[in-house]
Parts: C-alpha cells; structure tokens; sequence
C-alpha cells in the first residue's frame, strides 16, 4: 500500500500547477492510504476555501484511512528534528501501517525520510 501525502490531495482538489501529475499516480493499480490527520488537513482548506465538500469527501473515500497512535507521535518525536512535525507524524503512521513507500510531492522529505522508508516523489 502506498501513503498518500497531503500535498498531493490538495494539488488535486485545489486544482495547482502538478495537479495532473498527481491525477496520473493516483490512478495507478496500487491500493493507497491516508491518515486522519491527512482529513483535517483537507477538510480545512475546503471549508477555508469555502469549496463543495460533498465530492471531495467521495475522493477522500476512495483511500483507506489510518489512524494515528500514541506510537507515531512519539516516533515522531524523536525523528522530526525540529522541522516539519507533520511529515514525521504521517511517516511514522505509514511505517506502523506497513506500507510500502510514501508519496510525496516534498523534495525535503524525499531527502530526509528516503532512508527510512521508499519515497515516490511525484515531479
């Protein structure tokens, strides 16, 4: 299974500059997950934004969701070195969960976490 990013998500509903990219590998054969967190994260750009919910909660559907334990944010923790939180709380959850490698539009985390887990940076 692969760990969906939520900066792919958001370049899909909020239509950016690689959002076809990101189309593109998300109709792969592969099954692919989210976290909880990945929701909220998205859920607040929509109401932010002030965009339909209703479709993108059907997308959103269309990923399994995992959710976040005491276990990630401490793996987290320990791993972030001060910088980006986030990215170490969804590795950490996408490492429990045994999936097979993270996708991610972030060069940062490509670099950082590639060592850790296999990372699809999505160009």
């Amino acid at each position: 299974m692969t760990f969906v990013d939520v900066n792919i998500l958001l370049e899909v509903i909020q239509k950016r500059t690689r959002a076809k990219a990101c189309e593109q590998f998300l109709v792969n054969d592969r099954a692919k997950a989210i976290s909880t967190l990945t929701i909220d994260l998205v859920m607040y750009f929509i109401e932010r934004d002030r965009l339909a919910w209703e479709p993108i909660k059907d997308f959103l559907g269309s990923f399994s969701w995992l959710p976040l334990t005491d276990a990630d944010a401490q793996w987290a923790f320990m791993n972030f070195q001060g910088n980006d939180f986030e990215d170490a709380l969804q590795i950490a959850c996408a490492l429990r969960e045994g999936c097979s490698s993270f996708a991610t539009l972030d060069g940062t985390l490509s670099k950082k976490y590639g060592q850790t887990m296999m990372i699809d940076l999505i160009r």
